[in-house]
């Protein structure tokens, strides 16, 4: 079992030895940041899990319906929850319906799996409708609460689950993870690879159009150098860039490469020629961003692009959240 995910080894030996001695949980939370595999952890569990075959220590068989349904992601008895994508929260109708569901026994497999994506995103009420679900399951029932900020869960519900934290990854694997997806490596890129993705395979994963990252990238650049020459023209110009298509589908990386390059400025700012920069092939450039304000400039500009980032992943209006951080620049630039 997980013989093709990398790392994690912890959580593969804690979920193999339940799966092969048949002591799994009822309810399992798994945490850790977007892109670090959850949900990829939780479909091969859960085909452990379902497996009916003969050999128990062996699961999944690979060879039983169940396991087969599992590989193709068409079993029925495992279902992944992720509520309306544009609501902002997970509701006390999502668990009413998963508790209808929950009345009828597995279909094909041994257990009936659901596995519930964004857990933070569920309210309080919805929450405590789940309690019941949680405490008193059916014996063919398991949960897996996928979540990205257990803070954000009553204590109620953390006490009742088997909580398995997800480490970040190594150099190695994240690399490694590139290249099995078909990406192709050379010195520069491995840098910014591994840079881009802090420990997070799903975020390697992303940078597979090194031609679009390239240009975003130095769009970005060029676009703060607006900022010596014409506040309003930046003002338009960063409006315009964050809110193109590329870079809307892009703002985890759009706002990555800001807060780079908004930190080599403000390092250069404070430190001059030997500061450690992130963005080395810029150098040049970012000694001229670094001249449109001083070090707390900087500072307050990187706070700010901070708050915009948490904004945008809120679904607060994106246009409107770029427009006001390009205000928030130019003022801490005036300042």
């Amino acid at each position: 079992m997980f013989e093709g995910l990398l790392g994690q080894e912890f959580i593969k030996r804690t979920l193999s030895e339940a799966v092969s001695s048949g002591k799994t949980g009822h309810a399992y939370l798994f945490c850790g940041p977007d892109g670090i595999g959850r949900k990829s952890f939780a479909k091969e569990f859960a085909r452990g899990v379902m497996c009916t075959g003969a050999a128990a220590e062996n699961a999944p068989c690979g060879v039983c319906r169940a396991c087969r349904l599992a590989a193709a992601e068409t079993n029925p008895d495992v279902q992944i929850i992720r509520g309306d994508e544009n609501r902002a929260t997970l509701g006390v109708e999502v668990v009413r319906q998963l508790e209808e569901d929950i009345a009828t026994a597995p279909t094909v497999s041994a257990r009936k799996v659901y596995i519930i994506d964004r857990g933070e995103k569920l309210t309080v009420q919805a929450q405590n409708a789940l309690l019941k679900t949680i405490e008193e399951p059916p014996e063919y029932v398991m949960l897996v609460i996928v979540c990205s900020n257990p803070a954000l869960l009553i204590d109620t519900v953390r006490s009742r689950v088997t909580r398995l934290d997800f480490a970040r990854y190594s150099r190695e694997e994240v690399l490694e993870a590139y290249r099995r997806s078909g990406g192709e490596t050379s010195e520069e890129s491995e840098e910014f690879i591994v840079s881009y993705a802090d420990g997070i395979i799903g975020r390697a994963l992303q940078l597979k159009d090194f031609g679009l990252y390239g240009t975003l990238r130095e769009r970005i650049l060029d676009t703060l150098l607006m900022l010596k020459k014409s506040q309003g023209r930046f003002l338009t110009g960063f409006t315009e860039l964050f809110t193109d298509k590329d870079s809307a589908a892009n703002k985890d990386y759009m706002f990555f490469e800001l807060t780079s390059f908004v930190r080599d400025a403000a390092l250069f700012a404070r430190l001059g020629d030997p500061a450690a920069l992130q963005n080395t092939h810029f150098q040049n450039k970012i000694e001229e961003l670094a001249e449109v304000t001083g070090r707390h400039g900087w500072e307050k500009i990187l706070d700010a692009v901070n708050s915009a980032y948490r904004l945008a992943g809120q679904n607060v209006n994106y246009r409107m959240v770029t427009v006001n951080l390009a205000a928030a620049i130019i003022e801490a630039v005036r300042n």
